[in-house]
């Protein structure tokens, strides 16, 4: 018997209409999605959850009066960055580092790869993180965290010269692993793997 596949447009239109089995369907097909991507920019999973949770519910409680003049995944995109930021807003943390978080949204969302390419990108750099030295590691996990090269610096009791000498040699081998994993892309991945070290 051959699967049928209902569109993102389908599904908003039942959506509209209430029906409850076609926001089951879209919370399935979106849920990883967007899990995957609050948890990068959290680094908390029980938050990334919640947000993620609360952003599905608030599409069917708004349902009868939404207006979408996009695709349904650019909406839910765009709602997760806004809840992104109110999130960091929340935890009242240094301006600069929620500057730094929202560009790395946009850096996706503005890319020409798609949601899964670069969650794919982002498995692929951690799996080559881990295993390099401990330090670099570490590094690699502030600043994917947002946190300030002096911040870094401070916690590891390094200067922030050294720091820098750390990090320029993470980026070296990180765009080693892309040029190797997917040369076919390089340019795209290491414009992104940039902005998430924020060199």
């Amino acid at each position: 018997m051959r699967t049928i596949i209902i569109s993102d447009q389908d599904l908003l239109i039942d959506i509209q209409k209430g029906d409850s089995a076609a926001f089951d369907l879209l919370f399935d097909r979106y849920w990883d999605k967007l899990y995957r991507i609050a948890f990068a920019r959290l680094n908390n999973s029980d938050d990334a959850k919640d947000l993620v949770q609360e952003l599905l519910i608030s599409l069917w409680n708004k349902r009868e009066t939404l207006i979408i003049n996009t695709t349904l995944e650019n909406y839910l995109f765009g709602a997760l960055k806004f809840s992104v930021v109110s999130y960091f807003r929340s935890l009242k943390i240094n301006e600069q580092r929620l500057v730094e978080a929202t560009e790395r949204i946009n850096i996706l969302e503005n890319s020409v790869i798609d949601v899964k390419d670069y969650i794919e990108l982002e498995h692929i750099l951690e799996e080559a993180v881990n295993l390099m030295p401990e330090t670099l590691k570490k590094i690699y996990e502030l600043r994917c965290d947002n946190v300030p090269l002096k911040e870094i610096a401070s916690r590891l009791g390094l200067a922030d010269q050294t720091v820098k000498n750390y990090l320029s040699e993470l980026i070296r081998r990180l765009k080693l692993v892309i040029l190797e994993k997917h040369p076919e892309k390089n340019l795209t991945y290491l414009a992104i793997l940039i902005s998430i070290l924020n060199k």
